[in-house]
Parts: structure tokens; sequence; C-alpha cells
């Protein structure tokens, strides 16, 4: 069961399902309202904020035991007025229901793959502001490029657990492994602690940021373990573990005492809210997005140009 909705596919406001959100956003018109077999029947759609494929809100006004909250259903056809495809809705995560997905598995391409390409592109900058709060640091430009690369690199667009609300994390989880030298990460507190009581060649300066002390180190940074939970509310809760590691006296990742760890739980409602900030009061990253354009290109890609919306 879905809890939130959208009124049309692509980059949209996502809105919990209830009676007042159906009505006030949707308000009461088709393509959202449509006639159902019976003339006395009134069926309410919307699009799914996943997989945006047609979904129906259910249980809006009459519930029972199974359906204890109003909810959204996949249609799994065709709806007049929406976009549907196949490919999406059966890799939506309503649908998979996968609590641990392989990272190496894939699907074919979809509409929504195209619009993970569009949004990686054109969305990177806030992406990286996403990762940096979720990683209690500002890293580097740099450091963002290699993420960039990777995900392109290994067409992660295609991953199956990859959908249309966890982008930015995705991004940090088919990252490569990252030296953390030169970066300021003495913004995280609970980082610059554990280097500090044990990382002794490490140095952080009085702006936080690492460097050379008595002796070399090598500390690096990388995401794993992205999970996926559904919750008796029917809640979808997704997570991943950032690590850094002492590389100092292996090559081994797995040798390699962990001096950090942190679970990061997505909030894709943030992110959301950044990519639907009117223009007049979005403050952009210019740098970052040319970046972003450049490594597309190089690697073959940009951004697509989403049709018209006719309804």
């Amino acid at each position: 069961m879905v809890v939130h909705f959208k009124t049309k596919a692509g980059p949209s406001p996502v809105y919990e399902i209830t009676p007042d959100n159906v009505e006030r956003v949707l308000g009461r018109r088709w393509p959202w309202l449509q006639k159902g077999r019976l003339r006395e029947e009134a069926r309410h759609f919307a699009v799914c904020p996943y997989c945006d494929n047609p979904i129906q809100n259910a249980a809006l006004y009459n519930r029972n035991e199974n359906s204890p909250r109003p909810y959204g259903r996949h249609t799994g056809s065709q709806i007049d007025g929406f976009p549907f495809n196949l490919t999406d809705l059966e890799h939506c995560p309503w649908t998979l229901k996968n609590t641990s997905p392989k990272r190496s598995a894939r699907r074919k391409p979809g509409p929504v793959s195209e619009n993970l390409i569009t949004m990686a592109i054109n969305e990177f900058d806030r992406i990286i502001l996403i990762l940096r709060e979720d990683f209690g640091f500002s890293f580097s430009k740099k450091i963002a490029e290699k993420m960039l690369e990777q995900w392109f690199d290994e067409k992660a667009w295609l991953y199956t657990a990859s959908h249309l609300r966890n982008l930015p994390w995705m991004i940090a989880y088919f990252a490569p492994a990252t030296t953390l030298f030169g970066q300021y990460v003495g913004q995280n507190d609970d980082l610059a602690h554990a280097i500090r009581t044990k990382v002794p060649n490490a140095e952080l300066s009085a702006e936080g940021q690492l460097g050379k002390g008595q002796g070399w180190f090598f500390l690096e940074m990388q995401c794993l373990d992205h999970k996926i939970k559904m919750l008796s509310d029917e809640t979808l809760v997704e997570s991943l573990c950032l690590l850094v590691r002492d590389m100092t006296t292996t090559d081994e990742p797995v040798k390699a005492p962990i001096i950090y760890e942190k679970r990061i739980t997505f909030d894709p409602t943030r992110f959301e809210r950044l990519v639907n900030t009117p223009p007049d009061r979005a403050r952009r990253d210019e740098d970052l997005l040319q970046r972003a354009a450049v490594i597309a290109a190089k690697k073959g890609y940009k951004a697509c140009v989403a049709p018209p919306d006719t309804r």
C-alpha cells in the first residue's frame, strides 16, 4: 500500500494520502476523479511518487480492519489521463517489497530511469547539499564529482532498488571509497572525536580540516548496506551505513578498524522540498551543476526534457 501521492509524473510535490489532501490538492477534477462501474461510485486516482504509475486512493471515507488508514494501490494498468509503464511498476518498492536488494541487481530502462538521469544532472547541487547534511561535514566538490562519475559508470539508475525518492542516497551508495585527507571533517563532532582518539597520527586544524600530524595515516569513507523496511503502518523506511575505516596498516577493508559508523535514514521530503522550491526563492550552486553536466556529457548522457503536461 502506498501512503503518499503526486498529482503528475516527474518532479512534483508529494502529499500524504488523507481525505483532506485528496480533496484539497486534486480538487475532485478529472483525471483524478473518475466514474466507477456503478453510477454512484467515484474513483480517486493519483500518481505513485516512487514509480510514476497510477494509483487508486482507497479507504478515504470508509475503512475496515484490513484498511485502517487511507492508502493507494497500483491500478496495474493504463488509466485515462495518467502515464503507465510496466517495467517501472514491477520495480516499485511497493511491488518488489525487497528488503535486502543486491547491489549488482539491475532492471530494464524505463521512464523512471530516464528521470533519474535528468534529476542527477539538474538537481546535483541539491543532492550534494542533502548528502553533506547527512554526512555531517561539507565534503569537497572533487568527492562529489567522483560520486556522480561512479554512479554513471555503474548505470546505477538501473539498480532495482533505485526509485524517484531515494536518488541522493543512491549516488552516495554507489560512490567509490574515498580518502578523507584534506576534508573538513571537524564539522562532524562525533567523527572528529573518533579521529582524535583512534588515529594518533592525524591532526585536525582549527577549522576542522584533516591533515598530517606526526606520521602517515590513511582514512577512507564509504557507504554500504542499503536496507529497506516496510513498517506496520505501511511506511517505507530506507537507510544506508556511512563507514570510516583506518586503512593505515592494511589494504584489505575487512582488516581495517572501523573508527566511525553512522546509519543514515533517508528523508525524501527534504530533497523534494528543495526540488520544488520556486525558482525565485531557490539558491543554486551553478558550479556544481556545470560539473554535473560536463560529467554526464563525457559519459554520453544529458538531461531529458520532459514532455509538456497536456492535461
